[in-house]
């Protein structure tokens, strides 16, 4: 069993990864074992687009009070 620090390293280096696992995107680890990184890179950047109207969305109904 790797220790929590090597755990954590390798979180950091798969971090394009995990950041879709844990997104609210659905994508499963049988996914991502079928995309390729061009795919990932896609995924990653149609998830910051998603955060950055969502962030925006969220500043509207702030304004709006």
């Amino acid at each position: 069993m790797i220790s929590k620090k090597e755990a954590q390293k390798r979180a950091k280096n798969n971090w394009r990864y995990w950041r879709l696992l844990l997104s609210e995107m659905n994508i499963s680890y049988s996914d991502l074992n079928q995309m390729d990184d061009d795919d990932i890179a896609e995924a990653n950047a149609a998830l910051d687009i998603h955060i950055k109207q969502q962030q925006r969305e969220m500043n509207k109904a702030k304004n709006k009070k």
